[in-house]
């Protein structure tokens, strides 16, 4: 359990720390407060979705377009997915050198459920090829 209040205590204190959430003495800044906030704010909304979708499908698969760092697809990850059997996170991020270093912090983390590619994707064209089926949650931000 955490002794920083913004923190919910299911959540991983390690993977705060690889994603410079926290710093190595466990302490938090401004500005990743800022961010913690607001993906927690996103996890609210997705969550009850994600719950809604394991409800009806053995599976789910979370596709988080334009990842960037994957905090949203980590954390996601860590406090609801990392737990259920059938769930997938994949990070898509045209930067290479983030999807290299987020594959060795799954793999690091033991995040079996997660995947990274670096590439774009034209939500157009997977909408129409109906790509995107049952059991799948498409995430688009920015960062």
């Amino acid at each position: 359990m955490s002794l920083i209040p913004e923190i919910k205590p299911q959540q991983s204190i390690e993977l705060l720390k690889e994603l410079h959430i926290l710093t190595r003495d466990g302490k938090i800044n401004q500005d990743t407060r800022r961010k913690l906030k607001q993906v927690y704010h996103l996890y609210q909304f997705i969550e009850p979705l994600m719950a809604d979708v394991l409800k009806q499908k053995d599976s789910l698969s979370l596709v988080d377009h334009g990842a960037g760092k994957s905090y949203l697809g980590f954390i996601l990850y860590d406090l609801f997915l990392k737990d259920k059997p059938g769930a997938h996170v994949y990070g898509i991020e045209t930067r290479a050198e983030l999807v290299t270093k987020s594959e060795a912090l799954a793999q690091r983390l033991g995040f079996e459920g997660m995947s990274f590619l670096a590439m774009t994707v034209d939500l157009n064209a997977a909408a129409r090829k109906n790509r995107y089926r049952d059991g799948t949650a498409c995430l688009q931000h920015r960062h």
